[in-house]
C-alpha cells in the first residue's frame, strides 16, 4: 500500500503547527530550568554568605576584644590616679612614659587619659607635636559622656586631632567615689579591612545610622546607604564622629526580599581606572548580621553574575536537549520517507548526537569540577587570611589573660603591688605572644617565608605546655617529660610552640572520657643520609584514633568534634607548618591504647 503524501498547503500547516508547538515546550522548559538552577546556585550562594558573616563579626570581636582590658587597667594605675588629682609636669611625663610603654606592648593606635572636663593630660604619642593629644578637650565625645554616665563607653569616629579613624573605648576614672577622669584606648581598625580586601570579597560595616565606615572597598567609606536626616547630620556634627566627611549617599537601590533574609539589592560599581563611581550598577544579593555590642550591622554582599550565568547555562542545556530531541523525531519520521536514504540517514544522526552528547557531557562536568574547586579554594584561602584562625590559636592564652586579671584584681585590693607588676608584665607578655601568634598564622596563610631559626624543642614545649597548664590541672592530666636540653630543631619558636598547642589541646580533648589520663612527651635524634633530625612524640591515653579517619586528620575542615567546638583546621594548619620547615607529621595508634602524634624536624646545626 502505498502512503498518500498530503498537499503542500496542508503540510506547511501542519509543519507550521509542529514549529510553534516545539517553540512553545522549549521556551517553558528552558524557564522552568533557569527559575530552577538560579535557586539552587542561589541557595548556595545564602548559604556562603552566611558563613562569612560569622567570620567577619569573629574578625571584629577578636580585634576590639584584645583591647578590653586596657582603659580598665589604666584607670586603676596608681600614677594615673595621682596624675588626675594633682597634675604637674613631673606626674605628666611619667605617665607620658607608661602610656607609651604600653601603647607600644599592646599594639593600640593609642593611650591616653583625660580629666572629669575632658582636658587630655597626658598620651602615649606626647612625642609628636602634631598629633599629640595633649592639651586637647574631648568632652563632646561620646565615649567620653558615656564613660562619665555609665563608667565607660564605645565609639568609632576619625580622631579630630589626627584625622585617622579608630574604635574607642573607655573607662571612669574614680577616687573612692568621685570621677577624676577617663581613660581611653584608640583601636586601629584598617589592618582588619585590609584582610577583607585582600580577600576579594565585597563587605561593608554601618553604623547605627547606616553610615558605611569599615569596608572592604575603599570607595564605599564614609557614605550612607540612605539619605541622612537633619537631625542625624546636626548631631553627627556636634560629635565630629567622621570629621569634615560628606557622607554621601551610597547609591544602594533595595531590590525585592529572598528567601532566609537576604535581599536583592544595585549599587554603582567604578570603572576600572576611573577616579569616581560609574553610571553602571550591578546587582548583588546582601545578607546582614548585626553586631548589638557594638550597635553596628555587617552586610555581605554576593555577587549574581556567577548565579545567572549557571542559569543560563542550564536553560540551554535544556533547549539543546529539547531541540536535540526534536531534530532526532524529525529525522526518524523522515527516515520513512524514503528507504533509499535510511541507512546512511540513520549513521549520520546517530553520530551527530553522540559527538554533541558527549561534548555537552563533557562541558557539565568540566563546569562542575571547576565550581567545586573554586568554592573550595575561595574557602580555604579566605579562612587562611581572616582572623577564624587566630581565634582558634588564643583561647588557651586569653584564659591566662583572664587568671592574671582576677589574680592582679585581688592582689592590688590586698596592696601587693610588686606581685601586680609581676602579673601585669606577665599579661604584656602573653599579648605580646598572641600578637605574634596572629602574625606567624597570616604568613602561614599567605604562604610566606618563615623566619627559620635553631629552636630549643624544650623551652618550645615548656611555653606550650604553660599556655594550657590550667585545664591540664583541672582535668588532672599527668605529664611525663622526657626532652634532652640539647635538642634544637630548625623552625620558628613561635609556630613550633602553636604545632605543641594543638597537639595537645587534641590530646587533651581525646582523654576528656579516659580514667587515667596521662601525657608522655619525648624527644630522640635519629640518623639520617641527609641529615640527623628530632623525632618529637606526643602521646595520649584516650580513645585513639579510627580507622576510618586514619587518612582525614589533615584535611582542612575535619572535625570530629561537635559542631561549635571547632573548625578542624588545628591538625592542618599544624600539617603545614611542620612541612614548611622540612619535617613531617604523622598520627598513629599506641599498642596499648591512645594516639601519638609525631613530629619529625632536620636538627639544627
Amino acid at each position: 500500500m502505498v502512503d498518500t503524501v498530503p498537499p503542500r498547503p496542508l503540510r506547511r500547516r501542519r509543519m507550521a503547527i509542529l514549529v510553534a508547538a516545539l517553540a512553545a515546550v522549549t521556551a517553558l522548559a528552558c524557564w522552568g530550568a533557569y527559575r530552577w538552577a538560579e535557586a539552587e546556585a542561589r541557595a548556595a550562594l545564602t548559604l556562603n554568605g552566611d558563613q562569612r558573616l560569622g567570620l567577619y563579626a569573629s574578625s571584629i570581636r577578636n580585634a576590639v576584644g584584645r583591647y578590653d582590658y586596657l582603659p580598665f587597667l589604666l584607670a586603676r594605675d596608681h600614677e594615673v590616679l595621682d596624675l588626675l588629682d594633682a597634675p604637674s609636669d613631673l606626674q605628666r611625663d611619667a605617665v607620658n612614659r607608661r602610656l607609651e610603654t604600653a601603647n607600644a606592648a599592646a599594639g593600640s593606635a593609642a593611650l591616653y587619659v583625660v580629666d572629669r572636663k575632658g582636658l587630655a593630660l597626658a598620651a602615649s604619642n606626647w612625642a609628636d607635636p602634631v598629633q599629640s593629644f595633649i592639651g586637647h578637650t574631648y568632652d563632646f565625645r561620646p565615649y567620653f559622656r558615656q564613660a562619665v554616665e555609665s563608667g565607660s563607653g564605645r565609639y568609632f569616629g576619625i580622631g579630630v586631632t589626627t584625622g585617622l579613624p579608630g574604635y574607642f573605648l573607655s573607662h571612669a576614672v574614680r577616687r573612692g567615689e568621685a570621677l577624676t577622669g577617663v581613660a581611653v584606648v584608640k583601636i586601629d581598625l584598617e589592618p582588619v579591612q585590609r584582610d577583607w580586601a585582600a580577600g576579594g570579597e565585597r563587605v561593608l560595616v554601618t553604623d547605627e545610622n547606616g553610615i558605611v565606615f569599615l569596608s572592604s572597598h575603599a570607595e564605599w567609606k564614609y557614605r550612607a546607604l540612605r539619605p541622612l536626616p537633619d537631625a542625624v547630620t546636626d548631631r553627627l556634627a556636634q560629635t565630629r564622629q567622621y570629621d569634615h566627611s560628606d557622607l554621601p549617599p551610597l547609591g544602594l537601590h533595595d531590590g525585592p526580599l529572598m528567601e532566609y533574609g537576604a535581599r536583592l539589592v544595585s549599587l554603582p560599581i567604578s570603572a576600572p581606572g576611573a577616579s569616581g563611581p560609574g553610571a553602571t550598577r550591578r546587582a548583588f544579593l546582601m545578607q546582614e548580621l548585626a553586631l548589638p555590642e557594638f550597635g553596628w550591622t555587617i552586610r555581605f554582599l554576593s555577587d549574581l553574575e556567577p548565579v545567572k550565568a549557571e542559569a543560563t547555562g542550564a536553560a540551554i542545556l535544556t533547549a539543546m536537549g529539547i531541540l536535540l530531541l526534536a531534530a532526532a523525531t524529525a529525522l526518524g519520521w523522515q527516515r520513512r520517507q524514503t528507504l533509499r536514504l535510511q541507512r546512511e540517514a540513520r549513521v549520520t544522526l546517530e553520530r551527530r548526537v553522540e559527538e554533541r552528547t558527549a561534548e555537552l557531557v563533557t562541558a557539565n562536568r568540566i563546569l562542575r569540577d571547576a565550581q567545586e574547586e573554586l568554592v573550595q579554594a575561595g574557602k580555604l584561602a579566605a579562612l587562611g587570611q581572616m582572623s577564624a584562625a587566630l581565634a582558634h590559636e588564643i583561647n588557651q592564652p586569653l584564659a591566662a589573660i583572664r587568671t592574671f586579671v582576677a589574680s592582679t584584681r585581688l592582689l592590688a585590693e590586698r596592696g601587693e603591688t610588686a606581685m601586680v607588676r609581676d602579673n601585669l608584665a606577665m599579661i604584656g607578655d602573653l599579648a605580646e605572644r598572641m600578637a605574634l601568634l596572629s602574625g606567624h598564622l597570616k604568613e602561614f596563610a599567605r604562604k610566606g617565608p618563615a623566619r627559620v631559626e635553631a629552636v630549643p624543642v624544650a623551652r618550645a614545649m615548656d611555653r606550650a605546655l604553660a599556655l594550657l597548664t590550667s585545664r591540664l590541672r583541672e582535668e588532672e592530666v599527668q605529664v611525663d617529660r622526657s626532652i634532652p636540653p640539647d635538642a634544637f630543631v630548625r623552625g620558628d619558636a613561635v609556630r613550633l610552640e602553636q604545632v605543641f598547642v594543638n597537639l595537645l589541646r587534641n590530646a587533651a580533648d581525646a582523654m576528656e572520657d579516659s580514667g587515667d589520663r596521662r601525657l608522655t612527651l619525648t624527644a630522640t635524634r635519629n640518623a639520617a643520609p641527609n641529615g640527623d633530625n628530632w623525632e618529637i612524640r606526643i602521646r595520649d591515653t584516650g580513645t585513639g584514633i579510627a580507622e576510618a579517619h586514619q587518612f582525614q586528620l589533615f584535611d582542612p575542615f575535619f572535625t570530629t568534634k561537635e559542631v561549635g567546638q571547632g573548625l578542624g583546621l588545628g591538625l592542618s594548619l599544624s600539617y603545614g607548618i611542620v612541612r614548611d620547615f622540612g619535617g613531617t607529621l604523622r598520627a598513629e595508634n599506641n599498642p596499648e591504647g591512645g594516639a601519638c602524634f609525631v613530629v619529625q624536624l632536620p636538627e639544627a646545626q
